[in-house]
C-alpha cells in the first residue's frame, strides 16, 4: 500500500510539474495556441518575421501602426510583456531609442536586423560634430534578404523542430526579394536624372545599391529641423539639376518638401520607409513587398525613366 500510494504521488508531482511547464511556456511563446511568440519593433521587421515564421508564430508590433519609430516609447505594460517572448527583432542600427534598456533586461533570443550588414554612417544635421549609424538598411532589398536570414536562424534556433518549415519560408520570401531588386535594376537603369531630394535622410542605402543621388531636406530624425542656408542650397540644387519632383514621407509632416517645390517650381511625392505602415493600408493588404514597387513607380516618375 506504501509503495502504490508513493507510486500515485510521483506520479501526480509528475502531471502538475507538466502542467506548470506548459503554462509557463505558453505566457512566454504566446498564449495556449502554442504557436512562437515573436516581438519585432517596427513594421519591416514585423512582416519579415510574419512571412518566415507563418503559421507557426504569433508576431507583435511594438511600434503601432502609423507611428514613427525613431521617436516612439512603448508603453511600460508592452515593454513588460515583451520581456516574455522567446524571440526579439530589433534594428540594431540605433533606429529605436528604447531597445538599448529593453535589452540589458531580455534573457532571451534578441535577433539583430543589422547582423552581416556594414551599416553605413550618416553626418548628423545643425553642424553637429559626431558621427552616426544610418538605420535604413531594409529599404534596400538585397539586405533585407539578409534580414531574414537572422530571423530564420533566430525562429530555428527557438524553435529546433521547426527549422526546416523555417528555412524553406525564408527561401520563398527572399526569391521575392530578389524579384524585387531585379524590379529596381530594371526600372532604374535608364532616367534621365539620377538625383532625388526628399524631406527625411533614409534611402542612402537604396541611392546605394541602384547608383541614385540622395539629398535629404532634414537629417536621420525626421523631426531634425534644416537652416534656411540649407533651404537656400537645396533649392539652388533643384534649380540647377532641373529636378521636378522632391519627395515627402507618408508619416511625416510635407511641410519642408512643400517649401522646397513652392520655391523651385517642382512638384512634391510620396517615399515611402515602410517605417509604420497604418492600418488602412495594412487592411488593404499592403506590405513591404507592394510599398516598395510603389515607390519605384515614384522614382521612374521623378527621374523620368524610360
Amino acid at each position: 500500500m506504501i509503495k502504490k500510494a508513493l507510486a500515485s504521488l510521483v506520479l501526480l508531482l509528475m502531471v502538475v510539474a507538466g502542467v506548470v511547464f506548459a503554462v509557463k511556456y505558453n505566457s512566454t511563446a504566446g498564449g495556449s495556441n502554442g504557436k512562437l511568440h515573436v516581438v519585432t519593433s517596427y513594421y519591416p521587421l514585423y512582416d519579415f518575421a510574419r512571412n518566415v515564421g507563418k503559421d507557426k508564430v504569433t508576431v507583435s508590433n511594438m511600434t503601432p501602426a502609423g507611428s514613427e519609430p525613431h521617436d516612439y516609447e512603448p508603453p511600460a505594460k508592452a515593454l513588460a510583456d515583451a520581456q516574455k517572448a522567446p524571440v526579439f527583432v530589433y534594428n540594431g542600427g540605433h533606429l529605436e531609442p528604447w531597445t538599448s534598456g529593453f535589452l540589458h533586461d531580455y534573457k532571451h533570443i534578441a535577433v539583430k536586423a543589422s547582423s552581416g550588414i556594414t551599416v553605413l554612417p550618416a553626418e548628423a544635421q545643425n553642424n553637429a560634430a559626431d558621427t552616426v549609424q544610418d538605420p535604413h538598411f531594409w529599404l534596400d532589398p538585397v539586405l533585407a534578404q539578409k534580414i531574414v536570414d537572422a530571423i530564420r536562424d533566430g525562429l530555428s534556433k527557438a524553435d529546433p523542430a521547426n527549422k526546416a518549415y523555417y528555412t524553406k519560408n525564408a527561401s520563398e520570401y527572399k526569391a521575392q526579394l530578389a524579384a524585387l531588386d531585379n524590379e529596381f535594376r530594371s526600372g532604374l537603369s535608364r532616367c534621365q536624372l539620377r538625383t532625388i531630394v526628399s524631406s527625411h535622410n533614409a534611402f542612402s542605402y537604396l541611392g546605394k545599391r541602384y547608383n541614385l543621388d540622395i539629398v535629404s531636406i532634414a537629417g536621420l530624425s525626421p523631426e531634425e529641423e534644416p537652416s534656411a542656408a540649407k533651404l537656400a542650397e537645396l533649392s539652388r540644387l533643384v534649380k540647377d539639376k532641373g529636378i521636378r519632383y522632391v519627395f515627402f514621407e507618408s508619416l511625416v509632416s510635407p511641410r519642408l518638401a512643400d517649401t522646397i517645390a513652392s520655391e523651385t517650381g517642382a512638384q512634391t511625392l510620396v517615399f515611402d520607409p515602410i517605417e509604420g505602415l497604418s492600418n488602412a493600408d495594412q487592411k488593404q493588404g499592403k506590405n513591404y513587398l507592394s510599398v516598395q514597387r510603389e515607390n519605384l513607380r515614384h522614382l521612374r516618375t521623378a527621374l523620368a525613366c524610360q
